[in-house]
């Protein structure tokens, strides 16, 4: 049984996923094994990985991130697990960084790196990208240190919310602590916002999750709030859709109240958006509506299973990274 089950999913990942198979196969650390799931790419991607010596499954429909690493996770019984994105660099050490910091205490149950952003891969990196995920008091997710300087990275290791979907280490107990209906990711998902779900579920058990500076990686964002218009019809439907999902699943009754006001008027600045420059992502409501019942199904499985409670949970809505 390898440490590390390192899984990628692709979609339409030509520019870079050759890139990406060469930080793996440089990484210092050996004890892992590689996935490679590709969701129907109308691209080169499967060529080029069929190419290479990477092993792959190749699905004859997109099946989204979520469903596809969920398959990923199932084939392998390894002790931890890293979804990887195609458009991510590792650094050398990123690997047994990431497997010397979870051995270290067994609540860990996850970890997020130093993520850099370049505009391709290659280039130098002047800014973060992340040091993982946060959550504002009206329910929208953030970066941790998007944007700042690279010499304005945390330099120790501190608690975090969780770790960003394109580099997530996760350790497998979690994940299997965590799973809901059987699932760990949410297929309902289908893409967005399932790492945050995951997230929230693994604080909720009461995991702990960790940035860890000395993990290093360089990362393409595609989804940015300042270049919205970029991003498919598609991506922008499912970012408001499952907003509402992720908090049908996991909101705390008492937190709900607490933030009332800032989550009605983020809401009313999300219909007041949409209403005037994105008509088309307002179906999104509709189809969070139709699925309400699942997902209150899902909720009552979660809520069923609470290791702490609204005290514990507020710093994590607050704003803050940590």
């Amino acid at each position: 049984m390898p440490a590390v089950a390192l899984n990628i999913v692709t979609y339409n990942s030509a520019d870079t996923i050759l890139t990406c198979f060469a930080s793996v196969k440089a990484q210092r650390f050996t004890d892992f094994t590689v996935q490679v799931l590709d969701n129907a790419s109308t691209d080169d991607t499967a060529a080029l990985i069929e190419a290479s010596d990477i092993p792959f499954q190749r699905s004859d429909r997109n099946l989204g991130y979520a469903a596809a690493h969920n398959r990923l996770i199932e084939a392998t019984d390894s002790r931890y697990v890293l979804t990887l994105n195609p458009d991510v660099w590792l650094a050398p050490d990123f690997l047994g960084t990431m497997v010397e910091a979870l051995d270290s205490e067994a609540n860990i149950g996850s970890a997020a790196g130093l993520l850099l952003r370049v505009e391709r891969l290659g280039d130098t990196p002047a800014h973060i990208d992340s040091t993982g995920l946060y959550m504002r008091p009206n329910r929208r997710q953030g970066l941790c240190s998007e944007g700042q300087p690279i010499a304005q990275a945390p330099s120790q290791p501190r608690p975090i919310f969780g770790p960003d979907g394109a580099a997530a280490f996760y350790r497998r107990a979690m994940l299997d602590d965590i799973r809901v209906q059987g699932a760990v990711f949410d297929s309902d998902f289908f893409m967005h916002k399932e790492d945050i779900d995951v997230c929230w579920r693994a604080q909720l058990r009461g995991w702990s999750s960790l940035y860890e500076p000395r993990a290093v990686a360089h990362h393409v964002r595609s989804f940015r709030p300042d270049r919205r218009e970029r991003v498919s019809g598609l991506m922008r439907f499912y970012a408001v859709r499952n907003r509402y999902l992720l908090m049908i699943k996991n909101e705390l009754p008492a937190l709900l109240w607490r933030d009332l006001l800032p989550i009605a008027l983020y809401e009313a600045g999300i219909f007041a958006y949409l209403l005037l420059r994105e008509r088309a992502s307002l179906r999104a409501y509709a189809a969070a509506w139709a699925l309400r019942t699942h997902m209150l199904a899902k909720r009552r499985e979660i809520h069923g299973r609470l290791n702490v409670g609204a005290e514990q949970m507020r710093r994590w809505f607050s704003g803050n990274c940590e």
